[in-house]
């Protein structure tokens, strides 16, 4: 079995299950680009704070959040009008069913780019997370379930932790803000804790450069290739 995050090892190992940690392939795409560059393809001012709203990948997931999050950036816009909001959405995502604020500047051809660009993101929990600790981007990690579901999970699923880069940290390095706790006032509150406070996110970011170190770099898919091949040699 080759996996991409290293606690699966011990996960796989425990039930007899031999498994290769290859590292996570999101470094094999991404290509670090200047913030004044990323900034100026998004028609963005690198002078401005820029806040990105990630709401999910799927319709469920954004019906649940993406009126929290509106709300929340309406809060944070009516205090700092200085502040860029862009709506990261998936190529998947028919924009036209939710009603976006003109205020909110819409990416969908390139999100990643809205995602790394941004001094702080709104994401729901998901890949999201990992792809916002390979940028270094300091996020509030947000996440709201059926009530029925949540209780569900909390018996069945045995982890401290709702995001990736938390569980792989194996600390709450991001804030989560979930289920009751997700709710447009406290997450505001956070968020404006975390936005103009340097000491803050600059701690934040070497928390997400140690989540990025444990990953290991580059070269997943070729050391995923090479093992399978040299498997495959072996049969």
């Amino acid at each position: 079995m080759l996996v991409i995050f290293p606690f699966e090892k011990n996960w796989y190992k425990k039930r007899g299950i031999q498994a290769k940690f290859v590292g996570h392939p999101i470094f094999d795409e991404w290509r670090p680009t200047p913030k004044e560059e990323l900034c100026r393809q998004l028609n963005l001012k690198p002078e401005k704070p820029i806040i990105t709203l990630y709401p999910g990948s799927r319709n469920q997931e954004i019906s649940r959040h993406f009126p929290i999050l509106i709300q929340v950036a309406n809060k944070l816009r009516q205090d700092n009008p200085d502040i860029q909001f862009v709506f990261g959405a998936a190529q998947n995502i028919n924009i036209k069913k939710w009603q976006i604020p003109p205020w909110i500047q819409i990416e969908n051809n390139h999100p990643q780019k809205a995602l790394e660009c941004a001094r702080l993101a709104l994401v729901v929990s998901g890949t999201s997370t990992i792809e916002a600790a390979v940028f270094g981007t300091p996020m509030i990690i947000i996440y709201k379930m059926a009530p029925f579901s949540w209780l569900v999970s909390r018996v069945l699923v045995n982890v401290p932790f709702a995001g990736m880069v938390n569980i792989i940290a194996g600390s709450m390095i991001m804030p989560e803000m979930l289920q009751n706790k997700a709710n447009p006032e406290r997450i505001f509150k956070l968020a404006e804790k975390i936005l103009f406070n340097s000491e803050k996110t600059s701690k934040m970011k070497l928390e997400l450069s140690k989540v990025r170190d444990i990953l290991k770099g580059k070269g997943a898919s070729n050391k995923a290739a090479k093992h399978i091949l040299s498997i495959s040699k072996s049969l």
